[in-house]
C-alpha cells in the first residue's frame, strides 16, 4: 500500500511538473496581414513626372490569431512583402518609379520601376526588400501591433487610376495562452 501510495505521489509530482512546463511553452505562427492604400485616381493630365504618397496604418490586430495573443507577444519577425495592383482603369504606359514602402521612416521594400498594368500578388525580391527597414517594422509591431506605413513614388505621367495592396507574411512568436 506504501508503495502504491509512493507511486501515485511520484506521478502526480510529475505530471505538476510537466504541466507547468508546458503553461511556460511558446506558441509560434505566421500570418499574413492585407495593407489597402487609397485607390490612387490622378485625374489630371500631365506629361511630366507626378510625385505620389499614402499613408495608412497596417493594424496587426485584425489578424483573429494575432489579436487572440496580442498582449502575449514575445516577437515579430517580417518574413516577406508583396503587392498588387488591380482594377486600373485609365492610361497605358505609365511607370511608377522609385516607389517605395516605408515605416517609421525607414525603407521596407522599394521598387526602381513598375508598370502600372492589373498585377496578381507579387513578392519584393531580396535585393528590393531593406532588412534594416523590415527589422524596425517588426519592432513597431511587436510594441504596439501597428505600424504606419507610407507608399511612396512618382508616376511618369497622369491620368492614373488604380487599385494597390500589400501584403505583409509574418512569424509571430507569443506566450502560451
Amino acid at each position: 500500500m506504501k508503495r502504491i501510495s509512493f507511486v501515485m505521489i511520484a506521478l502526480l509530482a510529475a505530471l505538476s511538473f510537466s504541466c507547468g512546463l508546458l503553461d511556460k511553452a511558446d506558441v509560434s505562427f505566421d500570418a499574413t496581414l492585407p495593407l489597402d492604400f487609397k485607390p490612387v485616381n490622378e485625374q489630371a493630365i500631365s506629361n511630366t513626372p507626378v510625385p505620389y504618397s499614402d499613408t495608412q496604418v497596417l493594424d496587426a490586430t485584425s489578424n483573429a490569431d494575432v489579436a487572440k495573443y496580442k498582449d502575449k507577444i514575445k516577437e515579430f519577425k517580417v518574413n516577406k512583402v508583396y503587392y498588387e495592383i488591380t482594377e486600373n482603369s485609365v492610361g497605358t504606359g505609365i511607370l511608377f518609379t522609385t516607389g517605395s514602402l516605408a515605416s517609421g521612416g525607414k525603407t521596407i521594400a522599394k521598387k526602381a520601376s513598375q508598370t502600372i498594368v492589373v498585377t496578381p500578388k507579387t513578392a519584393f525580391t531580396d535585393a528590393e526588400m531593406d532588412i534594416a527597414g523590415l527589422n524596425a517594422l517588426a519592432e513597431t509591431f511587436k510594441a504596439n501591433q501597428k505600424a504606419t506605413i507610407v507608399l511612396a513614388g512618382t508616376f511618369s505621367k497622369t491620368p492614373v487610376a488604380f487599385k494597390v495592396r500589400a501584403y505583409f507574411d509574418v512569424t509571430i512568436t507569443a506566450k502560451a495562452l
